[in-house]
């Protein structure tokens, strides 16, 4: 039996860990704080923009006054508007510890809430046939208001959250049971991501008392495991992080009971875990717990036909505006290599089915001949001088919005690769096939950090995978724009 198990009766007996809830108070005070806060913001706003109104119209200022004297239409329009607008940013999870941090995350949610407070008002001054002060346009001036406001108290707020002493009284104190590169990576996604409010405090080996490899000298390695009921007093932690999962089963259960007895935190590595791993859950059937990927965002129905709207709208807006600019490099290439002006190329996409890419050619007619499938290089010799600027500026990409409209590709995802550079690189490069879990792109995350072409690989891959996990329409545009002004490694 491993030294813990025998300190495990006698110290597992005691009292909870009353250090274990303390940072999980701090973190629900915070919320209930910045939901009560929120809530007071908004009621000025609406305040503010119906009397805005009302001086527009030039009226009195009957807000304020039926305010200060108890007038009821007044309290349901400020105090009821505001109520709501917390109800709608609580439906939408901006009111959840592991999202108070998400500034990008809140700014969507609070447009979405304001604009669905807008559409509630109406319909209740339509369904209820509300004749007394009905504030139609003046519901567009208040939601301006609360914008403004709520964009200034956030952007405080948020100073004041990322003060240290007040992210540390909400983040929980880890323990590591076992170093690995697994738990390396884990805690530099800690220490780079504000949002994630815990720090991992140091580690201990396993029962066999070994790490699977040194940790880095900030990491203290804080005793031995047989230590961990009297480390986790000492240091008032609040989780275990178990590394090493080669330890035997007896000895997860008993780390988990202990645990559950000492109200801490129990999290664990999986051993093995799928390149997307942002979607992983645990889905119970029939009381058997299932570990697995659940939902990437493009799996969801809506997601997927906002982003298909988008690609039908943005193909035909790019094809149109694209037509002349294509015919004006068409007749350069057929000038200075004459022949076909565009090129094709069998492509792989999402669940890899294959389809012919379109593009305006940039390379001679024979580029390919003696050489076979390969990647452009920096001053490739085959491009046409031609060629080299359109690639530069990603102008031979254009005719592309064809295969978009036709719905082969998507205006932003993975770029495509041929079938026979897929089969080569599948099984030497970790995770290569999960890019094709989504259709491929004219242009995407990966290539607008410079991982194009004859490039890292690796880079490439989780650069592809880091879109899929946190895909969204706003980091669609952001993508586009940044294809204009990003062209590094573009040759």
């Amino acid at each position: 039996m491993p030294p813990f198990a025998s300190g495990v009766g006698a110290d597992l007996a005691g009292p909870a860990n009353d250090a274990a809830s303390k940072p999980r108070e701090h973190a629900y005070r915070l919320v209930a704080s910045l939901a009560f806060a929120d809530g007071l913001v908004v009621a000025c706003g609406i305040f503010l923009g119906l009397s805005l109104r009302s001086l527009q119209r030039g009226e009195d200022y009957w807000l304020a006054s039926e305010l200060f004297h108890g007038g009821i239409q007044a309290e349901v329009w400020v105090f009821g508007g505001a109520m709501l607008y917390v109800w709608l940013m609580g439906f939408l999870r901006s009111y959840e510890v592991e999202n108070i941090y998400r500034l990008q995350f809140w700014a969507k949610n609070s447009i979405k809430a304001v604009i669905m407070w807008v559409v509630i008002c109406l319909a209740a001054i339509a369904l209820f046939q509300v004749t007394i002060h009905t504030p139609r346009l003046g519901l567009v001036f208040a939601a301006a208001c609360i914008i403004g406001l709520l964009t200034i108290w956030r952007l405080l707020a948020f100073a004041i959250l990322i003060q240290p002493r007040v992210r540390l009284s909400a983040s929980s104190r880890l323990i590591c049971v076992g170093w690995n590169d697994k738990a390396e990576h884990l805690r530099q996604a800690v220490r780079n991501d504000v949002a994630q409010l815990s720090e991992i405090i140091g580690c201990i080996p396993a029962p066999d008392s070994k790490l699977n490899s040194r940790p880095p000298a900030e990491v203290s390695i804080l005793g031995l495991y047989s230590h961990l009921p009297r480390l986790v007093r000492d240091c008032k932690a609040t989780g275990i992080v178990l590394a090493d999962t080669s330890i035997q089963s007896d000895d997860i259960q008993r780390l988990v009971v202990f645990c559950q007895r000492q109200s801490l935190d129990f999290k664990m590595i999986p051993a093995y875990f799928p390149a997307l791993s942002s979607g992983l859950q645990v889905r119970t059937l029939n009381g058997v717990p299932l570990l697995g990927v659940i939902q990437l965002p493009l799996d969801k129905a809506l997601n997927r036909v906002a982003k298909r709207l988008v690609d039908i709208v943005g193909s035909l807006v790019g094809l149109v505006l694209s037509a002349p600019v294509i015919a004006f490099f068409g007749l350069l290439v057929y000038i200075e290599s004459p022949g076909p002006i565009f090129f094709r190329q069998l492509r792989m996409s999402r669940s890899g089915r294959t389809f012919y890419i379109y593009k305006i050619r940039s390379m001679r007619p024979d580029a390919e001949a003696a050489s076979g499938a390969i990647w452009a290089k920096r001053d490739d010799p085959r491009r046409l001088k031609v060629g080299a600027f359109m690639r530069r500026w990603n102008i031979d990409e254009l005719p592309q919005f064809l295969n978009v409209l036709t719905g082969e590709m998507s205006i932003v995802g993975p770029r495509p690769e041929r079938p026979e550079l897929v089969e080569r690189f599948k099984d030497t490069i970790q995770n290569y096939n999960a890019r094709h879990e989504v259709k491929s792109g004219v242009t995407g995350w990966a290539q607008i950090h410079g991982f194009r072409g004859d490039t890292d690989l690796r880079k490439r891959v989780e650069h592809d995978l880091y879109y899929l996990e946190n895909w969204s329409l706003f980091l669609d545009a952001y993508i586009i724009v940044g294809t204009v002004f990003k062209y590094k490694n573009a040759y």
